[in-house]
């Protein structure tokens, strides 16, 4: 049976997302077009649409696992291009209000290998490697410097976009369009000049901010390679993080919320980093060299928006990414949960390929696949960022129980690595939330939390 669904697919937006939404896109169509405003380079570099490119990214397990299907042997080639391999649970370190631990609340106070590699790299070597790995599908094409105007429309479905490039427009047909411009996308413009109703929106203002640049550290001698300056509970609301990166560069981005933001001059990041709860990032960095601009960005809210809540939607149309949810960056959670929302885009193509060979009403069917996924980023960083009293927005009604089943939690880490890992490849977005309500572990925290009131 033919896997073809159409002659050609157009991906609006040419960063993580995009390129990773036109890799599965070519299993299905002869031709798949990449439309990115940026000018692309073909080395490693930041785009200039995107303004926290410039800061820490993580790649949590569930995004690299996603992309080494997609891309075999993926890790191995990242590492080989300079990314650093980090064994969690081992090389990553959390220096909070107890001072060094392994784990968030710092219970869990030696390392402990716990089985899973990730990688730290910039995000213009990451975005450089998959834009490679994508491009090698025959036909996949890439254009940049080019800004998608409108939609292509006739009778409630499109049929392609009009474009700008080099001072003119143009057109381009296609069977699919798939919108994975990001938090600035312009679907609901689009929606709404093609008739249709816009999705709901759930804001949660976190007011957050941070500044990153880069050092050399030539004497460092820390065993571990990630470093969290972070406190849990909503009285602490600075935080650091650095990690190693290709080239054995430091990468340091600093946190603050509520109008406490770091600076983006020198000496204003240096007492930002000194004025932590923990001195351990500012002596590392203090007589350090520093080899890159201090880049500022703001985040004033986390945004989801419920397309699957849509009654009516354009036949050929799609939006995928950030343009659906965009997270508090602090979580490291935006690039996995992207990954794991093409996985259900391919999973769903692969199903119409082998039944119907149709894309009609696809769209409410990827909807529904892609709130699953976004569902369980959305509740831990909403859970965290709730904790904060100045968090803008609607708290769970068991938001003060599930914070008590929290510190159950962390405590049981402490006592049995199996819990630790799991609670980490629960973040990781490699087991579902719900892994952490089972029978057997509830039983065991609903007996923490009773040892723990009684203590009280």
């Amino acid at each position: 049976m033919s896997s073809r669904l159409g002659e050609r697919a157009i991906v609006i937006g040419g960063s993580m997302a995009g390129l990773m939404t036109a890799r599965v896109l070519a299993d299905h169509f002869e031709q798949v077009a990449v439309l990115e405003r940026d000018h692309i380079e073909d080395h490693p570099a930041i785009h200039k649409s995107i303004p926290q490119g410039n800061h820490l990214h993580a790649l949590l397990l569930g995004g690299q696992q996603v992309m080494e299907r997609l891309y075999p042997g993926f890790a191995d080639r990242l590492h080989a291009m300079g990314a650093v391999r980090v064994r969690l649970g081992k090389d990553n370190a959390i220096y909070g209000l107890t001072g060094k631990a392994y784990s968030l609340g710092g219970a869990v106070k030696e390392p402990r290998d716990l089985g899973i590699d990730t990688l730290c790299q910039s995000r213009g070597l990451l975005e450089h490697c998959v834009r490679q790995c994508t491009l090698e599908s025959p036909n996949v094409s890439f254009e940049g410097d080019c800004t998608v105007e409108k939609l292509i429309d006739d009778k409630a479905r499109v049929h392609g976009v009009v474009y700008g490039q080099d001072g003119g427009s143009r057109s381009l047909w296609a069977d699919l369009v798939v919108d994975a411009g990001g938090r600035g996308s312009h679907a609901l413009r689009w929606l709404k000049d093609l008739g249709f109703p816009t999705p709901e929106e759930t804001s949660i203002g976190v007011d957050f901010a941070y500044a990153s640049t880069k050092y050399r550290i030539p004497n460092y001698s820390e065993p571990e390679k990630l470093l969290f300056a972070v406190a849990p509970g909503g009285n602490y609301p600075k935080a650091g993080i650095m990690e190693q990166i290709e080239g054995g560069i430091f990468h340091l981005s600093l946190g603050g919320r509520f109008g406490d933001y770091p600076p983006a001059d020198e000496d204003g990041f240096l007492a930002f980093t000194k004025s932590l709860h923990t001195p351990k990032l500012y002596e590392l960095i203090k007589d350090a060299e520093r080899v890159a601009e201090i880049t500022p960005h703001r985040f004033p809210n986390s945004l989801r928006r419920h397309y699957e809540r849509l009654a009516t939607f354009p036949e050929g149309f799609l939006v995928l990414g950030d343009a659906i949810s965009s997270f508090n960056p602090i979580y490291g959670q935006g690039m996995s949960s992207a990954a794991l929302q093409v996985e259900s885009l391919q999973n769903v193509l692969r199903e119409r390929a082998e039944g119907t060979g149709r894309l009609e009403g696809m769209a409410p069917v990827f909807f529904a696949k892609a709130a699953e996924v976004v569902m369980a980023p959305w509740t831990l960083a909403a859970n965290f960022d709730f904790a904060f009293p100045k968090t803008k927005g609607e708290r769970p009604r068991d938001f003060e129980q599930g914070a008590r089943y929290f510190l159950a939690l962390e405590a049981l880490m402490a006592e049995d690595q199996n819990v630790q890992l799991l609670v980490m490849e629960v973040f990781s977005l490699t087991r579902p939330l719900a892994a952490l309500w089972s029978e057997s572990l509830r039983g065991r925290v609903m007996e923490q939390v009773k040892k723990m009131a009684a203590a009280q």
